[in-house]
């Protein structure tokens, strides 16, 4: 059965409403009716089971039958990337979405092609990271960020608890395993953070600046990507590690 967001605020003392879009597509679309149950997630890490109790012309509500609440990843992996054009945006964010990546940053590089985008359309991108969570059965909801720049980026990721990695197409030697290896071996790591160029790559003084934070520079192998074929390939794998550490 599908999975349904609903906002946090419309889940109250074990009753549930739904309005607005979703709504217009659960009566319309979906069909579904009084006595019908229904799975919905509140984006915050819970999941219910619910069952529909009224519908009417603007709203359906319903009563909780039973909770389940997920618990917090021990490492939470963030994608500091920069922004591809068109919908290949719109691709990273929903798969970044469905392999459990906690957050996206936009970062404005100095070689970076889109340099901002506008509220209406990161209004759009959250909705394809929430459609992206019920589609894969997540309890949350990746968080998408405004754009930055990547020298105040670099700044807020400087914590003993980060792991801070940047795949570079000019690194040899040093693959993202064997580097996640390595710092968690003996390092409590709150939080993993993939920093992503741009189509023209990484600007000499931008790994300049990572080598003096003491980032960790790695190889995702012999071949150029995409910027959000990397996305997803570095989230991957700090994933997959993180599961079978």
């Amino acid at each position: 059965m599908p999975h349904f967001y609903v906002n946090p605020q419309n889940i109250t003392n074990n009753t549930f409403t739904i309005k607005d879009e979703q709504f217009h597509y659960l009566s319309n679309v979906r069909r579904f009716s009084v006595d019908d149950e229904i799975n919905i997630f509140d984006g915050l890490g819970n999941c219910y089971r619910g069952k529909i109790t009224s519908v009417d012309k603007k709203s359906l509500s319903g009563v909780i039958l039973s909770t389940k609440t997920s618990l917090k990843a021990d490492t939470e992996i963030v994608l500091y990337t920069a922004i591809p054009k068109g919908e290949r945006f719109d691709w990273l964010i929903e798969k970044a979405s469905e392999i459990g990546v906690s957050k996206i940053v936009p970062i404005i590089y100095l070689r970076s092609v889109v340099t901002d985008f506008s509220a209406n359309k990161l209004e759009r991108y959250k909705k394809i990271s929430v459609s992206a969570s019920s589609q894969s059965w997540r309890a949350d909801i990746m968080e998408i960020s405004s754009p930055m720049k990547f020298s105040d980026a670099v700044n807020n990721v400087c914590n003993e608890n980060n792991l801070n990695v940047l795949p570079y197409e000019s690194e040899e030697n040093n693959k993202i395993f064997s580097v996640l290896q390595e710092e968690t071996k003996n390092n409590k790591i709150k939080n993993i953070n993939i920093f992503i160029g741009p189509e023209g790559g990484f600007d000499s003084t931008e790994i300049d600046l990572a080598l003096n934070k003491n980032f960790k520079i790695v190889t995702l192998g012999k071949n150029i990507l995409r910027i959000e074929t990397a996305a997803i390939v570095a989230a991957s794998c700090c994933q997959l590690f993180d599961k079978i550490k």
